[in-house]
């Protein structure tokens, strides 16, 4: 039987500290302190189980400006959040 390997997807992601709640195109969304905020190729934002995530997602190599993908991040979900 054939052997098949998931494609690599690249996120953006954070850490929550607190816990949110974010509309989604796939409905409402909440996350916990010590779950994931991540941002797709696409701009969608969404949250993940940390379980989860720190299973599926292993760290990029490379410089990684935190900052900006804190302000990304933030910045997007503050434009969500006033559209509701």
């Amino acid at each position: 039987m054939p052997k098949y390997r998931k494609k690599p997807i690249i996120v953006e992601a954070v850490k929550l500290k607190r816990s949110i709640t974010i509309e989604t195109s796939n409905g409402t969304m909440k996350g916990l302190p010590g779950d994931y905020l991540i941002t797709d190729k696409n701009g969608e934002q969404y949250t993940c189980d940390r379980d989860q995530f720190e299973n599926d997602y292993e760290l990029v190599k490379g410089h990684i400006n935190f900052k900006e993908i804190i302000r990304n991040s933030f910045r997007l979900l503050k434009t969500k959040i006033q559209k509701t």
